[in-house]
């Protein structure tokens, strides 16, 4: 049984806060996707046509905002989605495709103007937590699986409890290396997070097509949730 969880005092802090859950269950993520590999390229191109202010659109100042609630510089360790619209705003920009659940996080990420994430979980644990760290914990930054690094105390981490193996530091940061989505992955939990004005329906919205999205492309077996404040705990069977 796995169990994902919200610490109580996230949503006391963010109450607009909500995640949408995508379960894939026996995915084929193997091999290459022209048809993604154009709707990503389309994706990058709208952004670079109709980009937006960073700082003053309420999808990404939101974010900005809430990594200055618990401490963290938003201009040194900027919210993965907004970096992710400050590179593909600018004219002829390019982004590699790694695989095509990878695609599909930036596919919808860019387009929603959202944080996508997600993790392999036979690669993790049995109980993943978004909590605010106590600096116990251990990171290995995704790509350098020699570093060992370990969060702030305070920060607002997703990590492995029994392991204390964090997954992403900084809420949505950086992602950790041990839990990466490579072309081997078979089962993964993928977060699309929601703050601000709307939260609930575009978290919503985004899990619904990254959900569809996974199950055409990877011939997945899909569940999908929701973690609110009324319901800050999901489990699950593999």
């Amino acid at each position: 049984m796995t169990e994902i969880r919200i610490q109580a005092k996230i949503f006391e802090k963010f109450p607009t806060f909500r995640r949408g859950i995508v379960i894939a269950r026996n995915m084929d993520n193997q091999g290459r996707s022209r048809e993604l590999e154009d709707l990503l390229s389309a994706a990058i191109a709208q952004a670079a046509q109709q980009p937006i202010d960073i700082k003053e659109d309420l999808r990404t100042t939101a974010w900005i905002e809430a990594h200055r609630q618990f401490q963290s510089n938003p201009n040194k360790f900027p919210p993965a989605h907004c970096a992710l619209l400050k590179r593909v705003q600018k004219p002829d920009a390019r982004i590699p495709f790694i695989n095509k659940v990878v695609a599909i996080m930036n596919i919808n990420s860019i387009r929603d103007i959202i944080p996508v994430g997600g993790d392999d979980i036979k690669r993790a644990g049995g109980s993943l937590e978004l909590r605010y760290a106590d600096g116990t914990e251990t990171f290995t930054p995704l790509g350098n699986p020699d570093v060992r690094e370990q969060p702030v105390p305070g920060e607002v981490i997703y990590v492995v409890a029994e392991l204390k193996e964090v997954m992403c530091r900084r809420w949505n940061w950086r992602n950790g290396h041990a839990t990466r989505i490579a072309e081997d992955t078979r089962v993964i939990v993928m977060n699309i997070d929601g703050l601000g004005e709307n939260s609930e329906a575009r978290s919503t919205a985004t899990r619904d097509r990254v959900a569809r999205m996974i199950e055409t492309y990877c011939q997945a077996e899909i569940s999908t949730t929701s973690l609110t404040p009324s319901q800050p705990v999901y489990r699950f069977d593999l």
